[in-house]
């Protein structure tokens, strides 16, 4: 788990000591106070508050203060949104991973670092915040023989394409950023140490590094490459469907930040994601492994004969045409060449003859990068200290 977007809602959950640190100064009100426009207002919130005390050394979460009405519209609430990393809260970096034991300590430095800062909120407040957004992760070292490069080529020529979300794909910084994203979920996938030593401008952890090198100097791992899978819920519907569904809760349960320590959700929301991903049957052709033309085709060809029915020499060299292409260019720029040159009404057809490509070429190995990362993926062993210890 890395970023959480939670809020916290009063009256009398969080207390503000310096005001003036907010931009603009925090002033509450009553509503009386409002104007006749306010308080027919249906914004989201009627003024927000940024805080941005002096210079802390100490990470620091972002704190926003959102100045609401309530459902009747006759009374005024303060509710405090927190945005912060999990890990860099509680060890200063994200290259160590937090683990579902971790929450006492998350509360216990939440609470902590904003009482520095001059806000005070009780633990049970924190713990039982309401998470709006969360970013769960899994950190993979790679061994010397697989490179970043590798292993996001091969992740370029997948596609999560659904009927209702687009979905895109962006390669940048030198290839070592893949995004593929929907509205309400982003997969992102880069090399953490290559990140940490790039500029803010050009780094995809717009955060403060300092503790993060300090890491990767103190464990030698400056000229390794750390494999980063980060499963990004950005919106709460699609954080309920998930959280809930892991806890086999009903969906409209809200999501607090205790339940993302619960025991297994987090590697489960993780492993069905990345699942979700790889095992869809044309990413399956997407990843397989490099392998003679002719051992291919003769792969598929036994493959349609012992399915037997008709035309399954017919079905044997589409799968086979259909595979080769998937391979060298990918799932999306294969739709959108079969879809330039063809009929757009019925994409299920094509999506048809790649099920049946991905069942006739089953037993074929995926690349050795993919294997390498999806074996670590599946065993979710934490990266901490102890095992950084022992990394040759």
């Amino acid at each position: 788990m890395d970023t959480v977007v939670m809020k916290i809602q009063g009256p009398r959950k969080f207390r503000v000591a310096n005001i003036s640190w907010f931009s603009p100064e925090l002033n509450r009100r009553d509503f009386r106070d409002l104007s006749p426009t306010e308080k027919q207002s249906t914004r989201l919130y009627l003024r927000s508050f940024r805080f941005a005390p002096p210079y802390q050394d100490a990470y620091l979460p972002k704190i926003e203060v959102f100045e609401t009405l309530n459902e009747d519209r006759d009374e005024i609430f303060y509710t405090l949104q927190a945005t912060f990393s999990v890990p860099k809260l509680l060890y200063g970096n994200s290259v160590q991973e937090v683990s579902e034991n971790d929450l006492g300590g998350v509360v216990s430095a939440f609470r902590k670092t904003l009482s520095q800062a001059g806000i005070d909120i009780e633990s049970r407040s924190i713990a039982n915040a309401r998470v709006s957004q969360a970013h769960f992760c899994k950190n993979v070292l790679l061994p010397q023989n697989i490179r970043m490069q590798e292993v996001l080529a091969e992740l370029k020529r997948t596609d999560v394409s659904k009927a209702v979300d687009i979905t895109e794909t962006e390669f940048k910084h030198g290839g070592q950023v893949l995004h593929i994203y929907s509205q309400s979920v982003e997969r992102v996938f880069y090399d953490k140490v290559l990140d940490a030593t790039r500029p803010k401008g050009k780094r995809k952890d717009k955060g403060r590094m300092e503790k993060e090198r300090e890491v990767l100097d103190r464990y030698g791992l400056q000229h390794r490459e750390i494999f980063r899978y980060e499963y990004r819920l950005k919106k709460n519907q699609t954080l309920k469907r998930d959280v809930n569904a892991a806890l086999n809760r009903p969906y409209q349960t809200p999501i607090l930040l205790k339940d993302l320590f619960e025991p297994q959700v987090c590697k489960t929301i993780v492993l069905k994601s990345w699942r979700d991903l790889i095992q869809r049957p044309e990413n399956q052709l997407a990843l397989l492994g490099t392998i003679d033309d002719l051992t291919l085709l003769l792969h598929i060809i036994d493959g349609a004969r012992k399915q037997g029915a008709a035309h399954s020499m017919n079905r044997a060299l589409i799968s086979y045409g259909l595979t080769r292409a998937i391979r060298d260019h990918g799932v999306k720029e294969v739709r959108r060449a079969v879809a330039a040159k063809w009929n757009t009404d019925h994409g299920e057809r094509l999506t048809s003859k790649m099920k049946t490509a991905a069942a006739l070429t089953a037993g074929l190995p995926y690349s050795n990068a993919i294997v390498f990362v999806a074996t670590a993926i599946e065993q979710f062993e934490c990266i901490n200290p102890s095992m950084l210890e022992n990394v040759v």
